[in-house]
């Protein structure tokens, strides 16, 4: 969901910087003002991450389920077509923002591993992982329920009892979900594997 993609594009790329320590720091140990071919490398996989895996879930889940993926915070999602450029600009803007994070949690973590200050990297990232989870666990029960933003806050003569709950898979919705969260976890998986066989190899 919005609130989860955003900040998660972050997270990934410290914890790159944080499982790649070894590579990154023999790498720079040898070109301390400069950024090298292994630092290139760390951002080319955060942002193809970010671009390639967070960014088209999300959009996925966006375009099919809008009021469940932003956790009925707007109704602007729900009205992108012949509304006006504010609304359809909105998808854009979520798929900067992830790319964006995944470029600043390179940039803060690789400047925190290259200045002694790695300690923060783990801290941070476990860190932003909580503050979502509170962040989604506050709006209980949202994200029990698909439907729609009017159906959700019983706006417009529509009421909440109409919505559909996420385990009766309500407009195909879990099995989208379900699709997402398999492309996720085997993408971050393999990303994850690369990371630790190269440092295992840095004696």
């Amino acid at each position: 969901m919005v609130q989860i993609d955003i900040p998660a594009a972050f997270a990934v790329s410290l914890l790159s910087i944080d499982l790649g320590r070894k590579a990154l720091k023999k790498a720079g140990a040898n070109h301390p003002r400069e950024k090298t071919a292994m630092y290139y490398l760390y951002l080319s996989r955060s942002l193809f991450f970010a671009g390639c895996v967070i960014a088209p879930a999300g959009i996925y889940l966006l375009s099919g389920w809008p009021g469940w993926e932003q956790i009925y915070w707007s109704r602007r999602f729900e009205e992108v077509m012949h509304t006006g450029w504010v609304n359809a600009l909105l998808p854009a803007l979520f798929v900067m923002a992830i790319v964006l994070g995944a470029y600043w949690g390179h940039i803060l973590g690789y400047r925190w591993l290259m200045s002694g200050k790695e300690k923060y990297l783990r801290p941070a990232y476990l860190g932003v992982l909580l503050v979502v989870g509170i962040v989604v666990l506050s709006c209980y029960p949202s994200f029990l329920y698909v439907g729609t933003y009017d159906q959700y806050h019983n706006l417009a003569g529509q009421s909440r009892e109409a919505m559909g709950s996420v385990f009766r898979n309500p407009y195909g919705f879990s099995v989208g979900w379900l699709g997402v969260m398999i492309y996720f976890s085997a993408a971050f998986a393999i990303l994850c594997w690369r990371i630790i066989r190269e440092n295992r190899e840095i004696s």
